[in-house]
C-alpha cells in the first residue's frame, strides 16, 4: 500500500509540474492603450495648402493598436484648421498647435504637434522631361506668381485647357526656358499636345 501511495503522489507532482509551470504557450500581457503618436511630428503647410496628420495608438510594448477613434482640434483656427480626418489647412502665416484625442474602449490619450504655415511662393519651376512628363506635375504659386518651364533636348509645348496666364500658351520649345505669370487665382490644367498623356497643372491662390 505504501508503495502505491508513493507512486500516486509522484505522478501527481509530475502532472502539476507539466500543467502549471509551462508559460511558453501563453499569449503575453493584454495590450493596453498607453500612448498616442502623430505624424508628421513637425507639419508644415503653405497658406491655402493642406497636409494630413496620422494618429497611431500604441500599447505598453510600443506596438500599434487597432480600434482607435480620434478627434482633432486646432488651437487657432485663424492660422490653421483641422478636420476629424486629420486634414490640416493653412489659413494665415504663423504657427499653432493641433491636438489629437484618441479613444480605445474606456482609455483616452492625447498628442499634439505644432503646425507651421508659410506664405505661398511667388515662383515655381517645372521641367519638361525627355521621358515625356512634366516634373512636378502640379505647382502652387501666389496670385501674380510666375511659373518657368525648362525644356531639354526633346521638343514640348504647354497648352492650357481653358483659362490661360499672361502670355498664353507656350509653343514647341527645345533647349530653352519659358515663363508665364498668373494674376488670377484658380487652377490651370495644361498639356503637351505633341505627346499624349503629358499633363500638369498650376494652382494659383
Amino acid at each position: 500500500m505504501r508503495t502505491a501511495r508513493v507512486l500516486a503522489a509522484a505522478a501527481l507532482v509530475a502532472f502539476a509540474g507539466c500543467s502549471g509551470g509551462d508559460d511558453g504557450g501563453g499569449t503575453g500581457p493584454t495590450p493596453v492603450f498607453t500612448s498616442l503618436t502623430l505624424a508628421p511630428t513637425s507639419p508644415t503647410v503653405t497658406k491655402g495648402g493642406s497636409t494630413t496628420l496620422t494618429a497611431t495608438a500604441k500599447d505598453q510594448s510600443g506596438n500599434a493598436m487597432s480600434g482607435l477613434q480620434v478627434t482633432y482640434v486646432s488651437a487657432n483656427n485663424q492660422v490653421a484648421t483641422v478636420t476629424n480626418a486629420g486634414v490640416v489647412t493653412g489659413v494665415a502665416v504663423g504657427s499653432t498647435d493641433i491636438t489629437a484625442t484618441g479613444v480605445i474602449g474606456s482609455v483616452t490619450k492625447t498628442a499634439n504637434v505644432t503646425v507651421s504655415v508659410s506664405a505661398l511662393s511667388a515662383t515655381a519651376t517645372v521641367n519638361a522631361t525627355t521621358a515625356f512628363g512634366f516634373n512636378p506635375t502640379s505647382v502652387t504659386v501666389a496670385a501674380n506668381g510666375t511659373v518657368t518651364w525648362n525644356f531639354g533636348s526633346t521638343t514640348h509645348n504647354v497648352t492650357f485647357d481653358a483659362a490661360t496666364p499672361t502670355g498664353g500658351n507656350i509653343g514647341g520649345t527645345t533647349n530653352s526656358s519659358a515663363s508665364r505669370t498668373f494674376p488670377t487665382p484658380g487652377t490651370y490644367p495644361y498639356q503637351c499636345t505633341i505627346h499624349g498623356g503629358m499633363t500638369g497643372e498650376v494652382k494659383v491662390q
